[in-house]
């Protein structure tokens, strides 16, 4: 071979090295749509399948979706709703059940569509398709965030009715009680008991475990609805279960609230959101990873599509997230995306 042409296809394959190691980096690529999409879905991995459910509809009326989604057959499958559909819940998946907790109901107050908290608990045996009632939490609240620890499920913060208040119901120019319970459910005795209050006390947070830790980011104080009433805070606390002691972390870099959250190789993917500065309010595209062994974030490529109210779960160590609204809460008629995108190699 002439020694010239040799050195140029060297020089060409080092100039393509960069190109291969990009392509090899885990990006975003869109996925099988969600039959049914909706505002204010949660997921959680079952199994080797996510389960997605909730939704609120345009008048605020719980909506009780419920779809399966399996990577393997790449296909969605309705499922069954709970005897009593809430909106604004958390969900954890164990082994192959869902347990769902908490939420809002539509009630109506001083002429609006308000959101009653409840103390709800559900588990979805997803080997039957049937629901079961579980013990009630002590506390009622919504808009809540929850994460399991072995045999436990630690059910924190939210959303509930202020003490001594006549209302049902929470309403946009209401008071609201910022919730900093910390109500533990243990699957062996089905019993609550509690641990030491969140620190900061807090609604449309996130809760992920990592090491027999617990890590609550993100989330609004003031109110339980945007549209100008809360405000975003990008607090990060971590609960140890072994001790019930908390800590406080490395703050994420974009205060957000409405986010969907996903762990992958003990590294917990914070995505999308809502927030408003001002009058003006909007949905985000971040996606920022927290490593809790060196306290530190990084930024991840951003989601394609904008949006809050969404789920997330990791399956096989690829991030599916599903649905929700791509406009702020209060900033108009909501935007409801149908879309699955799929983070990973």
């Amino acid at each position: 071979m002439d020694r010239h042409w040799h050195i140029a296809g060297v020089a060409m394959a080092l100039l393509l090295i960069p190109y291969a190691l990009a392509a090899a980096e885990p990006r975003w690529r869109q996925g099988q749509p969600i039959p049914q999409g909706a505002n204010e879905v949660i997921g959680a991995r079952v199994g080797d399948a996510q389960l997605v459910y909730g939704g609120q509809s345009q008048s605020g009326e719980p909506m009780g979706i419920f779809w399966m989604y399996e990577p393997s057959g790449d296909r969605w499958t309705q499922l069954p709703s709970n005897p009593v559909p809430v909106h604004h819940a958390t969900a954890v998946g164990i082994d192959n059940k869902l347990y769902l907790f908490g939420g809002f109901v539509l009630v109506k107050e001083q002429g609006f569509n308000g959101w009653g908290p409840v103390n709800n608990a559900w588990v979805f045996d997803l080997d039957t398709r049937t629901w079961s009632a579980l013990p009630p939490m002590p506390t009622a609240r919504g808009a809540l965030c929850a994460a399991a620890v072995g045999r436990k499920i630690y059910v924190l913060g939210g959303a509930s009715i202020p003490r001594g208040s006549p209302l049902k119901g929470l309403i946009p120019p209401g008071p609201v009680q910022q919730s900093d319970a910390n109500e533990i459910f243990d699957l062996d005795t089905q019993t609550w008991s509690t641990g030491r209050p969140l620190p900061t006390a807090r609604n449309h947070m996130d809760a992920a475990a990592v090491d027999g830790a617990i890590y609550v980011v993100g989330g609004r104080v003031l109110s339980s609805f945007s549209g100008g009433r809360s405000q975003n805070i990008f607090v990060n606390e971590a609960y140890d279960v072994a001790t019930d002691s908390w800590q406080a972390k490395a703050p994420m870099p974009t205060p957000r609230s409405g986010t969907a959250k996903a762990v992958v190789n003990g590294r917990i993917h914070v995505l999308g959101g809502e927030g408003w500065i001002g009058d003006l309010g909007g949905v985000f595209r971040s996606h920022e990873v927290y490593d809790p062994r060196t306290n530190t974030w990084t930024p991840a490529p951003p989601l394609p599509t904008p949006r809050h109210g969404f789920a997330a779960a990791e399956i096989n160590g690829r991030i599916y997230a599903v649905s929700g609204v791509n406009n702020a809460g209060g900033a108009g008629p909501l935007s409801v995306v149908n879309v699955t995108e799929v983070f990973g190699d």
